[in-house]
């Protein structure tokens, strides 16, 4: 099946000197510990408990019937699914119920493209910086499926640390709006619910995928884990003639009215209008399914010629410009 959004436990440093270590055959808990935290000959309980703290939730890793731990299924590198795996962001593999044409309500024609289950995904923070402060005001999901949307959810956020001023000069949301909110630890689960087995998609996807991933990560101590899909990058090789791919600009091109701009709600509800317009355009690019669209995006953008400009610096006079 397609690599989803779901969560997984946090790869740490030490996650990742124990896959080193142990792709090289099975160890002991006491050498397991001792090497990947640099403590020579730790007691053994403490080893042991250590490992199974570090390790247990990690499904790439086993202890056998001896107390030995080592990669599970012999492994020597890991899962391509798996959050250690170079390969996590490569396209994933495709299902059959999502090779061949569908039927969509009211009898129509679905790509498989169109009939994978999306969820629209909008944030509105305190800033730009997830990891440095910064954290969600505002957040809705948009579920679309079989070209339809299907669910809607938002709220306001109580991001517990003041709101500048110049937010909410931009999103007219204010301390005393979400003062009273739920924290983002509150609505978690119910936000996960949403991405479950769903790809993420937001308008520059990286940015909301970071905040959402960073308060799911301070909620629960897991990783956001999946598949995302960026309806920027999506416009710049599907509307390569708009001069602009913000949201207001792809929005007129389609004509899809955004209900409340710099507004999670409404800057999720146009997304998902305008998700289904690309995916309806991309199937003019023969995409009729996930890899296809992969293939798509990862082709280089034709780039314009542009003029170029006459230097800054004053040149020399070599003619008479008087005349």
């Amino acid at each position: 099946m397609t690599v989803r959004t779901t969560v997984r436990p946090e790869v740490t440093q030490l996650v990742t000197r124990a896959f080193d270590f142990l792709a090289g055959g099975p160890a002991s808990a006491v050498s397991l510990v001792g090497h990947i935290c640099q403590m020579p000959a730790p007691p053994t309980a403490v080893a042991e408990h250590m490992a199974r703290v570090l390790l247990a939730p990690h499904r790439e890793f086993t202890c056998d019937g001896d107390g030995r731990w080592l990669l599970a299924s012999g492994l020597t590198v890991p899962p391509p699914d798996s959050p250690i795996a170079p390969s996590l962001g490569e396209p994933p593999a495709q299902s059959e119920d999502l090779v061949a044409t569908r039927q969509g309500p009211g009898g129509r024609r679905l790509s498989a493209l169109a009939g994978m289950p999306f969820v629209v995904v909008d944030v509105e923070t305190t800033g730009s910086r997830p990891w440095a402060g910064d954290r969600i005001t505002e957040i809705a999901a948009i579920v679309v499926r079989d070209g339809e949307i299907v669910e809607r959810y938002e709220t306001l956020v109580n991001p517990e640390r003041a709101i500048p001023p110049m937010i909410t000069a931009i999103t007219r949301i204010n301390w005393s709006m979400v003062k009273d909110a739920p924290r983002f630890r509150d609505v978690c689960q119910d936000v996960l619910a949403l991405l479950d087995g769903r790809i993420f998609v937001a308008h520059n996807a990286e940015f909301d995928w970071r905040f959402v991933s960073a308060e799911v990560s301070r909620a629960t101590g897991m990783q956001l884990d999946g598949q995302r899909l960026c309806t920027v990058r999506l416009a710049r090789k599907l509307l390569p003639q708009l001069r602009s791919r913000r949201l207001d600009s792809v929005a007129e091109h389609y004509g899809v009215d955004i209900p409340a701009r710099h507004r999670a709600g409404g800057d999720a509800i146009a997304t998902a209008h305008i998700l289904q317009r690309l995916l309806h355009d991309a199937r003019g690019h023969e995409c009729e399914c996930w890899d296809d669209l992969q293939r798509l995006l990862g082709t280089p953008n034709a780039r314009r010629r542009r003029g170029r400009r006459p230097p800054a610096m004053p040149r020399p006079v070599d003619k008479d410009t008087t005349a």
